[in-house]
């Protein structure tokens, strides 16, 4: 197949899926991941899409967010490290917890359903619900949160979500946001998804918020809240000075 038709094909998956692996275009394609990776170099240059570690996807202008599809295949490892610090640190019996549709907070969910801990989940999340169906665990209750359906995040947002929220009160809630800002706290690429978050905070006791060395640092549309909300962070490796000192003087417990 000519580079012409491949890239072709990948702009008509874009468009019905809004993102693509890597990897599964390489198996349609029958080419190497090379190929297509140099496929998808072009087309970025040419402004067709947003490259990403093992894809890309078509950005929105009412959502820049990264869909869930790529994000769950993005720093693993590090993940998996910031869900066993949660659990370790902040798990009890008989918790509720709020916990956002971000792929680290699924990370974190699959292994409280893995471990069957006594525990209720509230969530917008359709890819917990996912996890949870496909796995038994008679001690985890699960909530969910309906709504208008957010494909690119598999959750659920808008007004009838956040109505619902206020109907619970959680001991803590587990967010990973887009970015941590310096200056302006904690940032979001989705206004939707912006006032999920700000409604678990409000409606619950603790607040955790997860996320990577990556997210320190890095820029986005809308702000959830300020750092003065939070109580504690975890992550996968130790930040920089600057960020010790902020966290100290706020009086946020860090864990990485």
């Amino acid at each position: 197949m000519l580079a012409l038709e491949r890239q072709k094909y990948i702009e008509k998956e874009l468009k019905v899926s809004g993102s693509i692996l890597i990897s599964e275009m390489s198996a349609k394609l029958k080419c190497s991941e090379e190929t297509i990776r140099r496929d998808l170099s072009e087309l970025e240059k040419k402004q067709k899409l947003v490259r990403v570690h093992g894809g890309a996807y078509l950005p929105l202008d009412s959502d820049k967010g990264v869909p869930a599809k790529i994000k769950e295949i993005l720093l693993p490892l590090e993940k998996q490290k910031i869900a066993d610090i949660a659990i370790k640190k902040f798990i009890n019996e008989n918790d509720t917890i709020f916990i956002d549709s971000s792929t680290t907070c699924l990370t974190l969910a699959r292994k409280i359903i893995d471990l069957n801990l006594s525990v209720t989940i509230i969530t917008n999340s359709l890819l917990i619900f996912e996890y949870f169906c496909d796995n038994s665990c008679e001690n985890v209750k699960l909530i969910g949160l309906g709504g208008n359906y957010r494909q690119r995040a598999c959750s659920f947002v808008g007004y009838d979500t956040s109505e619902t929220i206020k109907k619970y009160s959680a001991d803590k809630c587990f967010l990973s946001p887009s970015a941590v800002s310096y200056d302006h706290g904690i940032l979001d690429n989705s206004s939707n998804e912006c006032e999920i978050r700000k409604s678990f905070i409000k409606q619950s006791k603790q607040h955790i918020l997860l996320i990577d060395h990556t997210k320190l640092g890095d820029t986005a549309n809308y702000v959830i809240t300020g750092l003065d909300d939070l109580d504690f962070v975890v992550t996968d490796e130790i930040p920089e000075k600057k960020w010790l000192d902020i966290f100290e003087t706020k009086k946020i417990e860090l864990y990485y």
